[in-house]
């Protein structure tokens, strides 16, 4: 699965008006480069947890500097695995 894709279909349901133009550009960027305020990084941090299967109390330690340290603490913590981008992204809207 293309995780960059992912993240960044997922900026566009978290944040639907995305008027900074939020975007990550690598899994190496830093989150907080990637435009996104605190809420927004919430948002895309529970999106992120619904499409994996991690629970919220599981959720809630995650302590990523970088979009690919998001990425891959939700995926390594999931409980389920989506087939696709376009799977995931159906799942949250």
């Amino acid at each position: 699965m293309d995780y960059l894709k992912l993240f960044n279909e997922i900026i566009k349901v978290a944040t639907p008006l995305n008027s900074n133009k939020a975007e990550a550009t690598s899994l190496e960027q830093l989150l907080a480069d990637t435009g996104l305020d605190s809420l927004d990084l919430l948002m895309v941090g529970i999106y992120l947890a619904e499409i994996f299967g991690v629970s919220e109390e599981i959720a809630k330690q995650v302590q990523a500097k970088t979009v690919g340290e998001m990425i891959n603490y939700m995926h390594f913590n999931r409980t389920k695995e989506p087939a696709s981008v376009e799977e995931a992204i159906k799942g949250i809207q």
